[in-house]
């Protein structure tokens, strides 16, 4: 074991790291070949076997490749990587399943290659992330050991793809590892630096945005501050998207393997209407279009293309959140980036009508529009900053990003009460990172759950339920029999039994006997465990005294609820 290595340790650690950046450079190598044949087969003979216009049909059958095929087998693929990768570090002592790595591969290429809206980057970052992880588990590291090498292999893959060793390594520390360390730092560093050479010795340097070269002026820096103010609360707007996409699908009464399927649906359908400029794929081509047209907006309508952006903006979202909340697989920094970039395009166009110095510079709004997005929405300040100077190559407006992201970090803290949008989406799951478990302990069930149960008798029909289930917006109900818990029945439940025999088959037939329960005296850090460990939604609260007489519910809402008081309060405390 390291450990043995006495003072040499963090010398091997920092030579496993160069390694595992080199595996995380070939990794963005290898996946943006495989996403660029992919997108080659669907766009070409695929696409010339569908109707003329068919190309809104292709993420569909990616979506339909996707759920039928990958998900089946590795359902840790689906969706956005990086809360699974933070729960893997945070709760696991950074140990990523083997296959988990090849599963995101597969079907992130075929989701961003038939046309889905999302991220390579953090599909990417996955696999290097994987590497690290499994290579540290092989060399039976310290459970530390092992998370730092999956970071360095996060970053690794981060910096391949963005061409941004800096900001890559800040992003997995301010992020991903939620924590910024000396010692973490050097191999996380020396990860991400080789990782972006090993990727540029294949791909080129070229940036990944067009520079812009312009110096924003003194007065501007005031216009900055109130448009990272504004995007402040498009991250919070953002952030509420992706998650309410995700529990839509979730609550579709469709199998999971089509969802993907519908999901490219409305992305192709959004995309359609906006080819070439980035709706279908990654994005990246729309934003440098984007950068030309506001670079040299004369002969357009001012006010219809600012409309045109703002709608631009709203159909990369809605086509991001649908692909994703399906169970499309891929990131959503990119398209942070892209909404950011048009949205942020669209203000210096209006700046540049309202405020003289600021005519002409839209392309630099843009930029800052980025920035300010994944900075409120993901909460990370800094990283956005330097990301953004990195992948435009130029280091000309580091003022006014400064400016902008801070101004919409602090926003969307507010408003999402410290979350951002990866920790939003394990909160909605019942999943909680370092201190909110601490915080949770101070919580007793009985002043979070909801009393007045709303329960099913034994003897009511499968399609009674159903009903009740989408009258009452609820995933399921707690069985009762004469004031006692006679079970505990679900929609997966109920949607098991065949249509015609729905009104036959009695909700005691199909009920969960061995109930799951909590009582009022616990705390809610033991309840969201069991939550998150059993992979359920809500636990029926029983007397202490008397366990079959139930007293109330406590679900995920109530323990994310509690948490979201106790952090605003801490908050207010440390202000």
């Amino acid at each position: 074991m390291i450990r043995s290595w006495g003072e040499n340790r963090w010398l091997v650690l920092d030579a496993l790291a160069v390694g595992t950046g080199l595996l995380g450079g070939l990794g963005a190598v290898v996946f943006r070949w495989l996403a660029g044949e992919v997108q080659g087969l669907f766009f070409g003979p695929v696409a010339t076997l569908l109707p003329g216009g068919g190309e809104a049909l292709l993420p569909v059958l990616g979506g339909l490749a996707v759920g039928l095929l990958i998900l089946r087998f590795a359902p840790e693929a689906r969706g956005e990587g990086i809360p699974a990768l933070m729960v893997a570090l945070h709760k696991r002592g950074g140990r990523v399943r083997r296959r988990t790595g090849p599963a995101i591969l597969i079907a992130s290429a075929i989701t961003i290659g038939s046309g889905g809206s999302a991220g390579r980057e953090s599909p990417i970052a996955q696999i290097g992330a994987s590497f690290g992880s499994l290579l540290g588990q092989r060399l039976r590291l310290d459970v530390a050991d092992v998370q730092i090498l999956a970071v360095s292999g996060f970053v690794a893959g981060l910096a391949g793809t963005f061409n941004a060793p800096l900001g890559s390594a800040i992003f997995g520390m301010e992020v991903v590892m939620r924590r910024f360390r000396m010692v973490d730092a050097v191999p996380i560093l020396l990860s991400a630096v080789v990782g972006a050479a090993t990727a540029s010795a294949f791909l080129g340097q070229s940036p990944a945005f067009t520079p812009v070269w312009t110096e924003i002026t003194l007065p501007e820096l005031l216009l900055c501050f109130l448009m990272g103010l504004t995007f402040g609360g498009l991250a919070i707007l953002w952030a509420g998207l992706l998650s309410r996409a995700e529990r839509l699908f979730l609550w579709l009464p469709l199998k999971e393997g089509l969802k993907p399927g519908l999901g490219g649906l409305v992305a192709g359908a959004a995309g359609v209407y906006f080819i070439g400029y980035g709706v279908m794929g990654v994005g990246y081509d729309g934003v440098d279009r984007i950068l030309a047209i506001a670079s040299d907006p004369a002969g357009s309508d001012g006010s219809r293309l600012v409309l045109f952006l703002l709608a631009l903006a709203a159909a990369k979202a809605l086509a991001t959140a649908s692909t994703l909340g399906s169970g499309g697989c891929g990131g959503t920094i990119g398209p942070t980036l892209v909404i950011g970039a048009v949205a942020g395009a669209s203000f210096g166009l209006l700046f540049g009508h309202l405020v003289p110095a600021a005519g002409g510079h839209a392309p630099a709004y843009a930029l800052l529009g980025a920035a300010a997005l994944l900075a409120g929405s993901a909460g990370a300040p800094l990283a956005s900053v330097v990301l953004i100077s990195e992948m435009a190559a130029d280091y000309s407006l580091l003022p006014a990003l400064m400016i902008t992201s801070a101004a919409s970090y602090a926003v969307a803290s507010i408003g999402l009460s410290g979350s951002t949008i990866f920790t939003f989406q394990l909160l909605r799951r019942g999943v909680t990172l370092d201190g909110g478990e601490a915080l949770l302990e101070r919580v007793l069930v009985r002043d979070a759950m909801t009393r007045e149960v709303v329960a099913l008798g034994p003897e009511t029909t499968v399609r009674e339920a159903m009903a009740r289930i989408f009258e009452e917006n609820v995933r399921g109900f707690p069985v009762v029999e004469g004031g006692r818990l006679a079970g505990i029945v679900t929609f997966d439940d109920l949607r098991r039994v065949p249509e015609g025999k729905q009104d036959e088959v009695r909700v005691g037939e199909v009920a969960v006997k061995d109930v799951i329960v909590a009582f009022p005296d616990e705390n809610m850090k033991n309840v969201m465990d069991r939550l998150y460990r059993n992979n359920v939604g809500r636990l029926p609260v029983m007397e202490r005294e008397d366990p079959k007489k139930v007293v109330g519910i406590v679900t995920r809402t109530d323990a994310i609820a509690a948490y979201q008081v106790l952090s605003r309060e801490e908050a207010g405390r440390e202000r």
